[in-house]
């Protein structure tokens, strides 16, 4: 039995996805509170939502196919116009758990490793891109 991706891209619980296994992942969990102060100086807040989930991951290299085929899925295009959101399979640091939630691709970035006699570039080091709950 192979191992479970670490994060993958789904639609009707199929996977579309599955992420090369990150260099680097790290997981945030975080309240969105509605706040502010009294007068007399005293919090006044409530949660507005609780366990919102933003997952940072990073490849050390990643061929320029491999990174093409992954930003693909987030871009924008006239026949999807929220396709920069997607169903994400992701373990939960939270709950311990694999999770599926609606999440976004904030920033994306990495440098280039390399090009071939053509000027075609062959791969990415430092690949990185971050996953936020919608």
């Amino acid at each position: 039995m192979s191992k479970k991706a670490l994060v993958s891209i789904i639609s009707e619980n199929e996977v579309i996805l599955d992420l090369p296994e990150p260099s680097s992942y790290s997981a945030t969990t975080s309240p969105v509170i509605d706040s502010s102060t009294s007068v007399s100086g005293k919090l006044l807040g409530a949660v507005i939502r609780d366990d919102v989930a933003q997952v940072s991951m990073s490849w050390n290299h990643l061929d320029a196919e491999t990174w093409s085929k992954i930003n693909e899925h987030f871009k924008v295009s006239s026949n999807r116009p929220n396709s920069y959101v997607n169903r994400i399979r992701f373990y939960d640091q939270a709950t311990g758990n694999w999770d599926d939630r609606e999440m976004y691709v904030s920033d994306r970035s990495a440098g280039m490793w390399r090009r071939d006699e053509h000027g075609t570039v062959l791969g990415w080091t430092g690949c990185s891109m971050q996953l936020m709950e919608v």
